[in-house]
């Protein structure tokens, strides 16, 4: 049997760095008054410079001697069928992974371990949202090789192609993208208030806070984002504070969404985000980006599209709408009932493959495309409104991501010929045999 192996030892303390940097800032603060006075009474002598520094030097000692504790029993393997993970001290914990399960294989460089030239391995695995094995930390060459190893147990690697699918984002493109977000437009307004009425900064302080993620997030993941297509694997590398380079199978996703901020329209800019199988929400950023393309040019997108999906061109430009908003229908959506519609649309040599587009937004545009068998549900929505306008809405729900798909605002009897239609639709297998809660593929034992 494969022997497990080591991280760097370095691991324990960098999984906690944070709290360490909080307890020193906490006691810092609490003996600056104290060194202050004994500064100015001049009694600070050499010696009490000695003491003190020994005292931090034999603290740092004790702290680094007791994490190899847990160091020495944290380690990996790489087995014939799966991979497993082992840590804990006074409770041992294993997580396994089989490699026909294995969704993404990702090396993150968090800003701690960074500074060291450490990066982890992160697994993901089919399941829910805790379904990701992390190995780490290791050096970065280290990581590398591992992640080679593991998607080389997932299938043979195949000639890659080198060129760049989405070349490397200017930096100027993706500070000035992040800035044309409405998100980071209301932030600054909203921190413009105190300088035009009475308001205080601690009143507008909370709302700033709460768009501050929203924003770095967008600038940290198109951060010299680049994308190449490796087979059946798009490797995507990219972040900022945090370095990434993420793998993508594309069997894994599941829904496209093609959207343009309003403001974007301005430089013709386009985003692609997309549904990964097993990466949770977006909000859940371990799981690396949804996003394909941060920002980018329509045909960018359009290239991204075709590679990933077996979509053609002309549908993805002009889909052949089977239903639209009626015009009635304004009353409920007066700014996006124009551009309200759906469309089914078999491809494929022998027309095998349905694909399901849905389109709204008249300011910020969005179109979205899954394949039928990839709907989970189909729910059937009429508001108070639509009641009365005779309309309907009809919801596909897809596996967790940020991709959203709703044929909006339908005839009502449409809508339910819709919903009967769908839901004769085929499964695929693991769709039919897993279940919402069912158990993972990376799951804990002890």
């Amino acid at each position: 049997m494969t022997e497990y192996r080591r991280v760097h030892r370095l691991t324990p303390l960098l999984r906690v760095w944070a709290t360490v940097v909080a307890l020193t800032t906490i006691v810092v603060f609490n003996f600056a008054t104290f060194v202050a006075d004994v500064l100015r009474d001049q009694q600070f002598t050499a010696l009490l410079f000695g003491q003190i520094a020994g005292s931090v030097v034999g603290a740092l000692a004790l702290v680094f001697a007791v994490s190899q504790i847990w160091w020495a029993r944290t380690g990996f393997r790489l087995g014939e069928d799966e991979l497993e993970l082992r840590r804990g001290v006074i409770s041992t914990q294993v997580r396994s992974a089989r490699y026909d399960r294995i969704q993404a294989v990702d090396v993150v460089e968090p800003f701690a371990p960074r500074l060291f030239g450490l990066a982890e391995v992160r697994v993901e695995a089919a399941g829910g949202s805790n379904s990701a094995i992390e190995i780490g930390y290791l050096t970065r060459p280290e990581a590398e090789a591992i992640r080679a190893e593991i998607l080389q147990k997932i299938a043979p690697p195949e000639e890659p192609q080198g060129d760049y699918l989405v070349p490397p984002i200017p930096v100027a493109r993706s500070l000035v993208g992040a800035g044309l977000r409405l998100s980071t437009l209301f932030a600054l307004t909203w921190s413009l208030i105190p300088t035009v009425t009475d308001f205080s900064v601690t009143v507008i302080l909370p709302v700033i806070v709460g768009f501050i993620p929203q924003i770095w997030r967008q600038i940290d993941q198109s951060w010299r984002y680049n994308a190449t297509l490796d087979g059946d694997v798009l490797h995507l590398s990219y972040g900022l504070a945090n370095r990434r380079t993420q793998a993508v199978p594309l069997d894994r996703i599941h829904a496209i969404s093609l959207s343009q901020p309003v403001l974007w329209r301005l430089f013709g800019w386009w985003t692609v985000t997309v549904n990964i199988a097993g990466y949770g929400r977006e909000s859940n950023k371990a799981s690396g980006t949804s996003r394909l393309l941060p920002v980018g040019s329509y045909e960018q997108a359009l290239q991204l599209i075709e590679a990933i999906s077996p979509l053609p061109r002309e549908l993805i430009v002009s889909p052949d709408w089977d239903l639209k908003s009626p015009r009635r229908a304004r009353v409920a959506s007066p700014i996006d009932a124009s551009g309200q519609a759906l469309a089914l649309t078999p491809i494929g040599d022998f027309g095998d493959t349905t694909y399901a587009t849905t389109s709204h937004g008249l300011l910020s545009r969005r179109v979205e495309f899954v394949e039928v068998p990839h709907i989970q549900e189909v729910t059937l929505r009429i508001g108070p409104v639509q009641r009365a306008l005779k309309v309907a809405s009809v919801r596909f729900d897809l596996v967790p991501g940020p991709v959203r798909m709703t044929a909006r605002d339908l005839e009502l009897h449409e809508a339910w010929e819709l919903v009967e239609a769908l839901s004769a639709r085929e499964l695929p297998p693991a769709a039919a045999t897993r279940h919402p809660g069912s158990p993972t593929d990376a799951t804990p034992h002890t």
